[in-house]
């Protein structure tokens, strides 16, 4: 048994700083999102009203969230941007690579 594993280091965060906007911007998308629970919405809403900033949530987010619509799947989505970058699906490129 060796007397110092070196395979395992550790990550310091002495000179890392949180970015206020991004920090902001976690909270709204918590406010936004239907899986948010009831409690989680009211701990981003009071740490949105501690940072100075506004909490307001649209009347349509709060009805999609209601209803849980979504807007677009996310398996389409997915989809749908690899179809852009020019990927497609394993079966699209089984298809190209053996063209008849």
């Amino acid at each position: 048994m060796p007397f110092f594993n070196t395979h395992r280091t550790r990550h310091h965060r002495a000179f890392y700083r949180r970015d206020p906007d991004r920090v902001a911007g976690g909270y709204k998308a918590a406010l936004a999102n239907p899986n948010t629970t009831r409690q989680g919405r009211k701990n981003a809403k009071a740490e949105l009203h501690a940072m100075g900033r506004s909490s307001h949530v649209s009347f349509m987010t709060k009805l999609k969230r209601a209803l849980g619509i979504r807007k677009t799947p996310h398996r389409e989505r997915k989809a749908e941007a690899r179809r852009e970058r020019g990927y497609g699906t394993r079966r699209d490129r089984h298809a190209r690579e053996y063209e008849y």
